[in-house]
């Protein structure tokens, strides 16, 4: 039976207590790994932007697993692949607080793409052999850190989904475009899980704050006030996401990997009750209703039933990030010279709203899809407005 520990956390100056006592309640961290091991630390680390944005892990959350791994009298190393094109690592590593904690620490941080690479046929059905930095396949083991968050693409980040970010530098990007359907990429997901899966020691999740709307980087802030850990990672997915309410029935990576609603209410659950701590309105976006209509009608609809990413110039900077992080290279610079979307060749992956440092890439509806589909972001404006 899989364990699940829920902890309340309102405040990153109390996550050292926080984070032991999560880890403790699923079997304590000399369980886990063992003295001499090196063990890789895995945050999200999306992007160069500071903790407060709730888009990468906390670094306070970072040095309480630190020191939970020296603890043990294991070797702790720090390490993630951010998306897009991110030349400046250690810029990254200074804004999300990474430097610090680990100059603090005595841990060393590392950066995948330096670290080597190798290709690896892991049974995908589009990606024929997925690349992994040599840093993740060298490790003894693996400690998963994410954040929540709301993801454009899969409605959802967390546990499994941190796990793409051991594929180095652009392929991401580059897998994208053979994966741009939810069905395809939750298979490519599933499938990085699985193989990884005899070296993950336990997941924990960072939920003190978080992010809904139109995540995984400019959607809006959430206090959940909790972090949550366990060793079976995609039964942890499984049970946040329920708590917050989202059908995981129709969530097609659990199908994947052989998860229902019904084996939730088998997960045995220590700590607090995360009914407790979640906030109740909750939003996740609402930008792939193709992926949920039937084949039939999706043919017949297709072409009146689209959204697609838009870039406000108003907000826009001109910093292209968005051009370098698109897989099929559909943002061009306009007459204006802005950045523009080529809808002939957009897939809908929304990398470049993944990655935009500005918020500057909206979602441009058809206007069936304007029948169907609510704006999260007008809806949470007035709903702050109101408060």
């Amino acid at each position: 039976m899989s364990k699940i520990s829920v902890v309340k956390c309102n405040d990153y100056s109390k996550a050292q207590d926080a984070v032991e006592r999560a880890v403790e309640l699923i079997g304590g961290i000399s369980s886990f790994i063992k003295p001499g091991e090196k063990i890789l630390i895995k945050p999200n680390l999306l992007a160069p932007r500071d903790p407060k944005e709730a888009v990468t892990t906390h670094p306070e959350i970072v040095r309480a697993v630190i020191k939970l791994v020296k603890k043990a009298k294991a070797i702790p190393i720090v390490g993630d692949s951010p998306g897009g094109s991110i030349r400046d690592i250690k810029n990254l590593w200074r804004i999300t607080g990474m430097i610090n904690v680990c100059d603090d620490e005595g841990a060393e941080l590392i950066q995948f793409e330096a670290a080597g690479a190798q290709s690896i046929d892991i049974g995908d059905k589009n990606i024929r052999k997925v690349t992994f930095s040599k840093a993740v396949l060298d490790c003894d083991g693996i400690i998963n850190i994410p954040k929540l968050k709301t993801h454009s693409l899969m409605s959802y980040t967390g546990g499994i989904k941190n796990f793409y970010g051991c594929i180095p530098g652009l392929l991401k990007v580059e897998y994208h475009k053979y994966t741009s359907k939810i069905r395809d990429f939750s298979t490519l997901l599933a499938n990085i899980y699985k193989f990884l899966e005899p070296k993950i020691r336990f997941s924990l999740i960072d939920a003190v704050i978080a992010m809904d709307g139109t995540g995984p980087s400019g959607g809006n802030i959430k206090e959940l006030d909790f972090i949550a850990a366990s060793h079976d990672t995609a039964a942890l997915d499984a049970y946040i996401l329920n708590a917050l309410n989202y059908n995981i029935s129709k969530y097609y990576l659990f199908k994947k990997l052989k998860i229902s609603k019904h084996d939730v209410s088998k997960f045995e659950i220590a700590g607090d009750n995360i009914n407790d701590l979640i906030f109740s309105g909750f939003e996740f976006p609402r930008t792939r209703i193709l992926d949920k209509l039937p084949k039939s009608l999706v043919i017949f609809l297709g072409k009146f039933l689209w959204i697609q990413p838009e870039i406000n110039e108003s907000v826009c900077r001109k910093c292209l990030v968005c051009g370098k992080s698109c897989p099929v290279k559909a943002i061009y610079i306009n007459k204006f010279n802005f950045p523009s979307v080529d809808r002939s060749k957009c897939i809908s992956c929304f990398c470049c709203h993944e990655m935009c440092p500005y918020k500057a890439i909206d979602f441009k509806k058809s206007l069936l899809a304007k029948l169907f589909i609510k704006d999260d972001r007008k809806k949470n404006t007035k709903k702050m407005q109101s408060n």
